[in-house]
Formats: C-alpha cells, sequence, structure tokens
C-alpha cells in the first residue's frame, strides 16, 4: 500500500457510501415513477410528449460512484460500468484507471506500476475483454428479467 491510498476502513466506507446512495438513487426514482404512473394517463399525453418523457435525465447528486487508486478518486456514473470495473483483478483496474482518470500512456502507465508496456498493453486488453464479458451477461440477465413467462 502506497502512502496516498485511502486506508482499507475507508475503502470499505467509501464502497458503503456508494452501495447507500446508489440504493437511496434507485429508491428516489422509483417513487417518482409510480408518482409520474398514477398521475398520468398516457392516453391523455399528446404523442409529441412521449419522446421528452422517455428520455428525461434525472438529476441526483447521488449519481457518481468513487473507485480509488493510489489515492486518486475516479469518479463513475454509470452504476453498471463501475460494477464492471469491481469485478475486474486490481493490476487490470488499475491500468484502466490510470489510463482513463490520470491521462497515463502505456510508458507512463508501465513505469508507475513497475511493468513492462506490454504487459500494461496485455493488461488492458483483458481488462476490455472482462468488460465486454460483463456487459453481456448483465444484458442476458436483464432481458431474461424481461421475459414473459
Amino acid at each position: 500500500m502506497k502512502p496516498n491510498d485511502p486506508s482499507h476502513e475507508e475503502q470499505i466506507c467509501a464502497m458503503f457510501d456508494s452501495f447507500i446512495k446508489t440504493v437511496s438513487r434507485n429508491f428516489v426514482r422509483n417513487l417518482r415513477r409510480e408518482a409520474a404512473l398514477r398521475n398520468k394517463h398516457y392516453v391523455d399525453m399528446p404523442v409529441e410528449s412521449f419522446g421528452d418523457y422517455l428520455t428525461v435525465e434525472e438529476s441526483d447528486p447521488f449519481d457518481t460512484l468513487v473507485l480509488y487508486v493510489d489515492g486518486h478518486s475516479c469518479v463513475v456514473e454509470d452504476e453498471t460500468f463501475y460494477n464492471a470495473l469491481l469485478s475486474l483483478p486490481r493490476d487490470q483496474q488499475k491500468v484502466l484507471l490510470l489510463d482513463f482518470w490520470q491521462d497515463m500512456n502505456n510508458r507512463e502507465i508501465a513505469e508507475y506500476m513497475g511493468i513492462s508496456t506490454r504487459t500494461v498493453y496485455n493488461l488492458r486488453q483483458r481488462a476490455y475483454r472482462a468488460i465486454r464479458k460483463y456487459y453481456e451477461k448483465e444484458y442476458i440477465s436483464q432481458r431474461n428479467q424481461h421475459q414473459p413467462d
């Protein structure tokens, strides 16, 4: 553990905080949707407003999830992507976070982590494959939940 890394307890607290925010955000969204369904009759709505109703982006302060890499916080706004990143081994996670959030190139990441640039490349490719599989699994899971029995 490097000196700038948050302690294990701080990481657990941050993960718990993110979880609570996610649960709270989803609960509030569900309440809003139920209220909107109770108060809106779709037959009374003009056809032009359907698109607006479906694409309204709710802005909540709870829409951010945080990952830490060597003392740097990396804010992720998509819950599925956040969970996909959490499912990665720490080295793969670290390569992606250093690349995308700290804007480091392969050489800088290799020097920082004490590995070769080829290893950085391989870790990134494995991470991409793992994230792709995670999304495929998530898509299949969601599709199966929405299919009638």
